[in-house]
């Protein structure tokens, strides 16, 4: 049996908790960066490329890491089931759907492979040993409807027209009984396009409006921006990629005065700027002030293709915007 969990300390949990198996985590943050509708060389080139350029490490160390954990799904042997350990935010609902499109791509395992899903609004990674068997022994299997859905949504999700998540995102009675958790994740993804009034997206500006009661350290910040989402999704080396966003550009909204420290978020301090809070008061606009250039799925952000969100759908965003830096 093999147990696919979403991250280290949920692997760390489960290991010694007594529930069979052998354990791997397949940690990704799907929200950032391009995603190809691929798996294999050309998965991992892509994955690898964008997580060494965004600081989480070497490309080199990323691409054996990944394809080490890639390696045990791609050569189950004899495995009589594969279980997945996804929680219901978006970090992990993107895992999901990206597994699902994975059961779904090709035959995976032995003819009476068996695949299953822990899934549930408990955080996984702070549960302690004694409380996995209980939902190891609760887990369903996965069903056809499942994996149709997953893959209909990753494969949205990796192309270039996001106004094909939207459907996704919305409330359906016949969706949430297939995956119940899916659409508030992916309606918290559409909220990371800019804003229609700020060009900020909903986690930027949660970053200047824990700023705009004075400077904080970084760790105070991902903290207090952290209890401003109604689901806990990102850790704190995705918080500080889109701080280092907000401080770049020709009119930066934040400034930096921190020293590097390995393995944690930098010391020192982050303070909003003039041009900041103009733009959280709607007096600017971030995108007509420093450009766009980022990745959601497989749609580029750039001045002259990218999107806004107006609170409940997407709409075109303006062309002839300054490049970005």
């Amino acid at each position: 049996m093999l147990h696919i969990t979403n991250g280290e300390s949920t692997k760390q949990g489960l290991e010694p908790s007594g529930v069979p198996g052998r354990f791997v985590s397949w940690d990704d943050v799907l929200h950032e960066g391009p995603t190809p509708l691929a798996s294999g060389e050309e998965w991992l080139r892509v994955r690898a490329a964008y997580l060494a350029s965004a600081g989480y490490g070497l490309a080199d160390e990323m691409a054996r890491d990944f394809r080490e954990k890639d390696d045990a799904l791609e050569h189950l042997g004899d495995e009589d089931e594969v279980v997945f350990w996804f929680e219901h935010d978006l970090y992990d609902q993107l895992l999901l759907v990206r597994h699902l499109w994975w059961i779904g791509a090709a035959p995976r395992g032995g003819a009476r492979t068996r695949f299953s899903m822990v899934s549930g609004t408990d955080y996984l990674g702070m549960l302690k040993p004694h409380e996995f068997p209980p939902r190891f022994a609760a887990r369903r299997e996965i069903t056809r409807e499942q994996i149709d859905l997953g893959t209909r949504v990753w494969t949205a999700y990796c192309g270039d027209d996001p106004m094909r998540l939207l459907r996704f995102a919305a409330h359906d009675p016949d969706q949430a009984r297939i995956l119940p958790y899916l659409a508030p994740a992916l309606h918290r993804l559409l909220e990371e396009f800019p804003a229609v009034e700020t060009g900020l997206a909903r986690s930027e500006r949660q970053i200047l409006d824990v700023l705009s009661d004075g400077p904080r350290t970084p760790e105070q910040t991902f903290i207090a921006a952290s209890r401003l989402e109604d689901d806990i999704w990102m850790g704190d080396w995705s918080f500080w990629t889109i701080v280092k966003r907000l401080n770049a550009g020709t009119h930066p909204l934040l400034t930096l005065d921190v020293e590097e420290r390995p393995g944690r978020l930098p010391s020192g301090r982050l303070l909003v700027t003039d041009t900041g809070r103009r733009v959280l008061a709607r007096r600017a606009d971030h995108v007509a002030l420093n450009g766009i250039s980022r990745w959601i799925g497989g749609t580029r952000l750039t001045p002259e293709r990218y999107w806004r969100w107006t609170g409940s759908s997407l709409v075109p965003g303006l062309s002839g915007l300054p490049p970005a830096p």
